[in-house]
């Protein structure tokens, strides 16, 4: 395989996995608590990072971006209402992102795409390969900033 592929299907598994274990690391209440009562909450960045790995997923599947809706990106959030159906939810999708990134044709890998986001962000499907890496690492790192504000210093799921 494509070096650049094998990266990034060993990266997005890695920061799938790391995601959900640091979530699973945390008490129930901790999951779905907003500190300040602002922002979001491990859970709703955990549905985040579900939803739009499938995304990115298909974006390489099809060579094309899907029409984003606000409510049904919403809609798929707001079903997966429990740590256990996001995390699992989050193992599925970035499976099926790494089948994608296998799969795409090395050929195409600088073809651009324009993202209907961040006014328009032109990215090709090599940095889209990373974009959910990258997505869930962040996210990864805001659920870890929780996790020591209520006194839990572990390191989770460094792999």
């Amino acid at each position: 395989m494509n070096p650049l592929k094998q990266a990034a299907a060993h990266m997005c598994t890695t920061a799938a996995q790391n995601l959900r274990i640091n979530l699973e690391a945390m008490p129930a209440d901790k999951q779905v608590w907003r500190p300040l009562d602002k922002g979001r909450s491990a859970l709703e960045q955990v549905q985040e990072c579900a939803v739009i790995n499938g995304f990115f997923a298909s974006i390489l599947r099809d060579q094309a971006v899907p029409e984003m809706q606000w409510d049904a990106y919403k809609a798929a959030c707001a079903a997966l209402d429990t740590a256990e159906k996001a995390a699992e939810a989050l193992s599925a999708s970035a499976k099926q992102l790494v089948a994608d990134i296998e799969a795409f044709p090395e050929d195409r890998l600088d073809a651009t795409v324009t993202l209907p986001f961040h006014e328009g962000m032109v990215m090709t499907f090599a940095q889209i390969m990373f974009a959910a890496y990258w997505n869930m690492t962040y996210h990864t790192g805001q659920i870890a900033y929780i996790q020591t504000l209520y006194g839990d210093n572990e390191m989770h799921g460094a792999a």
